[in-house]
């Protein structure tokens, strides 16, 4: 039983001094690895597109928002956009990710209050409804990792490490005729 208590410890003991080597080897290398900062991927898949929702100008207020990043921090007045058109300016990797409008309505309209008009107070805007971009996910992340991995690769094998984000959606922007700006309110969801 001696005999066997003595080969499990010399081989446990055995053990550890190679995971230590083997450790130490290890952060060693990882060590000598550089930040190579955020690096993009996916930019080659990049393109712009015109995504517009026609709406009547009845005097109703509609909300626009697009809750990702890049948020949208204001509403563009663009005289070429027709009067009645909200236009979404989207640049995504047309490989992972494909940009929608969504609708929503809001409940019943308000009705306005005579006795506003009569005394010159402000009424309360009465909201159409909200539309936001919509961003719907395609493709794996494993392919892209595959198509990628060339690469990251050449980046290890140059000792340098990187934060590899992925292009999704780079740039919104919402454009508006001036005749219809009176009519958006901008909802940027950071209250």
């Amino acid at each position: 039983m001696r005999r066997i208590q003595k080969i499990m410890t010399a081989v446990f003991l055995g053990g550890v001094l190679l995971g230590g080597i083997g450790t130490g080897i290890a952060l060693v290398e990882y060590s000598s690895l550089s930040y190579g900062g955020e690096c993009l991927i996916g930019e080659e898949h990049l393109v712009t597109e015109n995504l517009d929702f026609r709406f009547e100008q009845d005097g109703r207020t509609l909300v626009v928002a697009y809750y990702g990043t890049p948020s949208v921090m204001e509403v563009e007045e663009d005289p070429s956009v027709p009067a009645g058109i909200v236009r979404y300016q989207v640049t995504y990797n047309e490989k992972r990710v494909i940009p929608s409008l969504s609708f929503s309505k809001c409940g019943e309209e308000l009705e306005e209050s005579e006795e506003g008009e009569q005394t010159g107070e402000e009424r309360e805007p009465v909201y159409l409804g909200y539309l936001t971009l919509t961003p719907h996910g395609c493709g794996s992340d494993f392919r892209s990792f595959m198509e990628n991995k060339d690469r990251i690769l050449e980046d290890l094998r140059q000792k340098k490490i990187s934060d590899y984000q992925e292009a999704w959606i780079t740039e919104v922007k919402v454009k508006v005729n001036p005749g219809t700006r009176p009519y958006i309110e901008l909802d940027t969801g950071w209250y």
